[in-house]
């Protein structure tokens, strides 16, 4: 039997970043032991702290919409940062309140690395486990170049501008509305200006939280249907009567336990993904319909800055339904393997076990965002055809 001396620097090496994005939203669970008074208060601030920071983003800026600004061209470029931060404060009030559930899910992702039981699959989950750690920092390395792009190049290189009453003006990321106090004067812009650069930081973090964890989670089944594959194989291969009653058991066993996770991390990310499918839908369309007005205005840094935050979300979509495809072909890889086991080289008895597994095997292996729209490279498309019809649609109802 395989030990797997080094299972403890696997598991640090397989959870290590989603642990310090997740830490920096105070949401990281606390697996071994229970976490003291401190460690839970802090979470508790750090989680205030998080939805402040977004509410003195939202609420200032939907009252710039209502009260400031009257032009509808102007008011829908504008709502794709409103729809943007809302979603933010969805999903991160989603990922808060299934932190028993994200609990589970790595908990078993831990005991699957303490029981690999050959080298051969603890290659599999470290390559799996590779794949998650590059879509993470690909992730990362998109939404943080252009959030920083986005906060801080743009505002600032609009400069200062003088409007109809001969007022300055000074840009904020977002354009925003405030009641109790002038935006304009020092030093309440630059509080200002830093609120909403850090507002936009837990924004793109928020969104890197949720892909790298349908990564790892996604990855690491993945690498668990290689194994079962293997083990199905083995079975045959090793016909040996003496262990052939063990051999099938730990199939079994493993894949009971390989679907009970998949349906774990089903219910984990049922509500997040569905958020990020369809709003990141509609605020393509939207970020679409902006470029094309800058265009129009041939405003080249403003297009630039919309053109950035599509492409940053729309790779995080394509995130999101690559992982989900690579689960489904592995799905069928086992589907196909279950198939086509030479089980007449079994026993009758042993044969007739095996109906089970191919029943079970043939059972399709899909995230599915919401329950009802499976996460493919397929549902990519459509997201795509998708936004680019309710862009022409807004587009006929603007001229």
């Amino acid at each position: 039997m395989f030990a797997n001396k080094n299972y403890k620097t696997d598991i640090k090496y397989t959870m290590q970043l989603n642990r310090f994005v997740f830490r920096l939203l105070g949401i990281w669970p606390c697996m071994d032991i229970e976490s003291s008074f401190f460690e839970n208060f802090s979470k508790i601030l750090l989680i205030l702290g998080c939805y402040l920071l977004l509410a003195c983003e939202l609420i200032p800026t939907i009252l710039y919409v209502i009260n400031v600004e009257k032009r509808t061209r102007v008011r829908l470029k504008l709502l794709s940062s409103v729809m943007f931060t809302i979603l933010a404060v969805l999903k991160y009030s989603s990922l808060v309140f299934s932190q028993n559930r994200v609990k589970n899910c790595l908990i078993r992702v831990r005991n699957d690395w303490q029981n690999v039981a050959t080298a051969n699959a603890r290659k599999f989950m470290i390559d799996r486990t590779k794949t998650a750690r590059r879509l993470l920092l690909l992730c990362s390395l998109f939404m943080y170049s252009s959030g920083l792009y986005f906060r801080t190049i743009v505002p600032l290189n609009k400069g200062k501008t003088i409007n109809d009453r001969n007022i300055t003006i000074r840009h904020l990321p977002c354009p925003s509305y405030f009641i109790l106090f002038d935006g304009q004067i020092s030093p309440a812009y630059e509080i200002m200006f830093f609120i909403q650069f850090i507002s936009g930081f837990i924004k793109y973090t928020i969104t890197v939280a949720i892909c790298s964890l349908a990564a790892l989670f996604a990855m690491h089944l993945c690498a668990q249907l290689e194994i079962l594959m293997t083990l199905m194989n083995n079975l045959i291969n090793e016909p040996e009567e003496k262990n052939l009653d063990d051999r099938l058991a730990v199939t079994v066993e493993y894949q009971t336990r390989m679907r009970s996770f998949l349906q774990l991390v089903q219910d984990t990310l049922v509500y997040t993904s569905l958020l990020e499918v369809m709003g990141c839908t509609i605020i393509v369309c939207l970020l679409g319909h902006d470029i094309l007005t800058e265009w129009e205005d041939q405003n080249v840094i403003a297009m630039f800055s919309y053109l950035v935050l599509l492409t940053s979300i729309g790779f995080n979509i394509f995130i999101f339904c690559f992982i989900g495809e690579q689960l489904s072909v592995e799905g069928e890889k086992l589907a196909l393997t279950a198939c086509t086991l030479a089980w007449y080289r079994l026993p009758d008895a042993k044969a007739r076990a095996l109906i089970l597994v191919i029943a079970m095997s043939n059972i399709p292996t899909k995230l599915k965002a919401g329950k009802f729209i499976d996460l493919s490279i397929k549902t990519f498309g459509d997201v795509v055809k998708t936004a680019v019809t309710y862009l022409n649609l807004i587009r006929k109802v603007m001229e």
